[in-house]
């Protein structure tokens, strides 16, 4: 429990002071929000394996984390309903599309699905066919990191940095996607040992990026969900074949 604590929390402490130095006002309520998307994020980080640290907490056997993913959706359905009155400008919890959005919306999402195919085809290395596979990347991976880095993590972060800064453009955006490259890249071992992926972290870091260009674009979490689970199912699926 304390090494996924600790994994937390030097995550964030990589882009924090990036979060500090982007804030609009650092007036209180900016600052409370941060400690708010420290918080979640820790919570969060434990709800993914909290039946690896609980065998009572482990429901469904499979060869994937079947039982952190439905936590991860459960923590993040609580902490939107927790929170989200610091995020009202910025709530993505919803199906309705911002207007003149869909044409670059459903090119994106299409391109980074496109984009997955094409990496795994020529940079994977093959795999047998499994469908428990194919269900996993086809539903919860999307739902659950969708609804807590594009949702509520977004969604805190927009309500409390510029909007725009010139060469990086929205910081909020760039900072989530670089937290997504490290929960996907960035490894605590037992022993305290740092392990990390920096191939893993831009390959994830980019789709988190395109991810969340969608979420602010659409002003909806409903095709970054379709964007992810597109790129992962069909990339694995395109490994499997290869």
């Amino acid at each position: 429990m304390a090494i996924i604590i600790f994994e937390a929390l030097m995550q964030l402490g990589a882009l924090l002071p990036l979060m500090i130095l982007f804030m609009k006002d650092r007036g209180k309520k900016d600052f409370m929000r941060i400690g708010i998307f420290c918080f979640v994020f820790v919570l969060y980080s434990f709800a993914l394996r909290l039946a690896h640290v609980f065998d009572s907490f482990y429901i469904i056997k499979g060869n994937w984390n079947w039982n952190g993913k439905l936590y991860g959706v459960l923590c993040g359905g609580v902490c939107y309903f927790a929170f989200r009155s610091y995020f009202k400008q910025h709530n993505f919890f919803t199906l309705r599309q911002a207007p003149d959005s869909q044409k670059g919306v459903r090119i994106a999402t299409f391109s980074i699905a496109l984009l997955a195919v094409l990496v795994w085809w020529y940079a994977g290395n093959g795999g047998e066919w499994n469908v428990e596979t194919l269900a996993f990347q086809l539903t919860l991976p999307g739902i659950d990191e969708e609804i807590m880095f594009r949702g509520v993590l977004m969604g805190l972060l927009l309500s409390s940095l510029k909007s725009n800064v010139k060469y990086i453009g929205n910081p909020s955006n760039l900072i989530i996607a670089m937290l997504f490259g490290f929960v996907h890249a960035f490894v605590l071992s037992r022993e305290y040992a740092v392990s990390f992926d920096i191939v893993y972290f831009i390959q994830t870091g980019f789709a988190g990026y395109i991810y969340g260009w969608i979420a602010i674009k659409s002003k909806s979490i409903l095709f970054p969900i379709v964007a992810h689970n597109g790129s992962n199912f069909f990339g694995t699926l395109t490994m499997m074949l290869k």
